[in-house]
């Protein structure tokens, strides 16, 4: 996920991707539409095809790149569907374990997240911190329906744990942005998420 504090946004998600991020998704709660669409469209043009562009909570920005994240109190993820189409990616957050007998919104989704995972700076407007045991309840939920994304506070000293609980993939924000080789430390966290899938036993 990027985010507006840090400089260089493409420099830095073109060096991430390169250190194995398969997805890099545009977070500005603060900046006009005009902006995010625009980080969107060149970080589309400049990242190999690969790698999806995500829009969060702008439907019109994510028509530029590959699809959209959404929270609980952002646009619903079957509306998001509607407008982007069948062939859009769609995540969604979840903040409570009820969302996960929501059939109708699950089915729009692509994948979702568990957020937040641990309390973060990043995202100070979230819900009550899941921890390890969280991630477990959700992935039990989901009994392998979705891919499950965990965000928040994770970091190469915890990201192999969360995904041996039950995460299939992270997102992070200042573990990568904040790092003085991004891509460096996207192939760390990429070993993590790695190591974390061989503890359960999953081919990474």
């Amino acid at each position: 996920m990027t985010d507006p504090a840090y400089d260089d946004l493409e420099g830095v998600a073109a060096a991430a991707v390169a250190g194995g991020a398969t997805c890099v998704q545009v977070r500005d709660k603060a900046g006009t539409p005009q902006a995010r669409a625009a980080v969107i469209g060149r970080l589309r043009s400049v990242l190999p095809a690969a790698a999806a562009v995500l829009a969060n909570d702008d439907v019109e920005a994510a028509r530029l790149g590959d699809g959209l994240h959404v929270g609980v109190s952002d646009t619903p993820p079957s509306a998001a569907r509607a407008a982007l189409g069948p062939g859009a990616m769609i995540g969604w957050s979840i903040n409570d374990l009820a969302q996960l007998d929501d059939a109708v919104e699950l089915a729009a989704c692509d994948y979702v997240a568990a957020s937040p995972v641990w309390a973060t700076p990043t995202k100070t407007d979230t819900s009550a911190p899941f921890g390890l045991d969280g991630v477990r309840a959700i992935a039990a939920g989901l009994a392998g329906r979705l891919p499950l994304v965990a965000i928040g506070g994770i970091h190469a000293g915890n990201a192999e744990d969360v995904v041996a609980a039950g995460a299939d993939g992270i997102a992070v924000v200042s573990a990568i942005c904040g790092a003085a080789d991004p891509a460096a430390a996207a192939r760390e966290l990429r070993a993590c998420v790695d190591a974390g899938l061989r503890r359960r036993g999953v081919h990474a």
